[in-house]
């Protein structure tokens, strides 16, 4: 099959990644995206994952699927198993579309735990997946699955979501930065609740805070326009209601709320 598309599938492409931007939370994002794109590559089931990159190996996890199941626990058949090659694709320092045919010859996959333990049970067989990277940070890991009686997944397929790949760059990346930033304020809000129950003042609390995030001295008083000694006066008089000796002892008070 051509990889060209139609003038109505390029409007229709077009229409799904403005469907998809006005998505507000990362679950509408997914299910968006999922049930959009059915209509240009047929599926049996699909998932989206966040990934991340921990001590050199990458993590999935918030699965979204097209399967009708509440528990994360049934979401993660995806994840399972030691997949053969995977890493040289999802641990790229860039997006990039793959297909499991791809990776594996497929006399070879039906031979693998992964496909007769995982997959074969929910009549998986052909696979489509695309890892979304920006800048070296993992993002999101979309899947796309048939069964063994359809069709392995075609060039036109391929293509299609290499047309994606950069919307979907910026809009996952985007979502991030939205999670980082609520963790923050819930974090934030968190160290504000308990310098209250010491009662310390707003500026003590803005100290404390800055404490917590890491900063130097001299960070402090540029961010807050004091001298190091009005810093040390706030600090002597946090330390008195805290009951604390130094600044390490007070990030250890309040590091249960970071």
């Amino acid at each position: 099959m051509s990889s060209t598309l139609f003038d109505y599938e390029w409007q229709f492409l077009i229409q799904m990644i403005s469907r998809v931007n006005y998505s507000d939370t990362y679950v509408n994002t997914c299910n968006t995206l999922l049930q959009q794109m059915k209509t240009l590559i047929p599926f049996q089931n699909g998932v989206v994952f966040q990934s991340s990159r921990e001590n050199g190996d990458v993590r999935l996890r918030s699965p979204v699927t097209t399967e009708a199941v509440n528990d994360e626990q049934d979401h993660d058949f995806f994840t399972r198993g030691n997949y053969p090659h995977w890493n040289e694709f999802i641990m790229a320092p860039y997006s990039i579309v793959f297909r499991q045919s791809d990776i594996i010859p497929t006399t070879k996959w039906e031979k693998t735990r992964v496909y007769r333990e995982v997959w074969q049970p929910k009549n998986n067989y052909w696979g489509l997946f695309v890892s979304l990277v920006y800048k070296d940070c993992p993002l999101a890991v979309l899947g796309f699955l048939r069964s063994r009686s359809d069709e392995d997944f075609s060039a036109r397929d391929i293509y299609i979501l290499n047309a994606l790949k950069d919307p979907l760059e910026r809009k996952f990346y985007a979502l991030l930065q939205t999670d980082k930033q609520s963790n923050r304020n819930a974090l934030q809000d968190g160290i504000a609740k308990s310098a209250a129950q010491y009662n310390l003042t707003k500026r003590e609390t803005e100290i404390v805070l800055l404490n917590c995030a890491g900063k130097s001295s001299e960070d402090m008083c540029k961010q807050l326009f004091i001298t190091h000694a009005t810093l040390s006066k706030h600090l002597t008089n946090i330390y008195a209601k805290t009951k604390v000796r130094n600044r390490t002892q007070l990030f250890g008070l309040f590091s249960k709320n970071i």
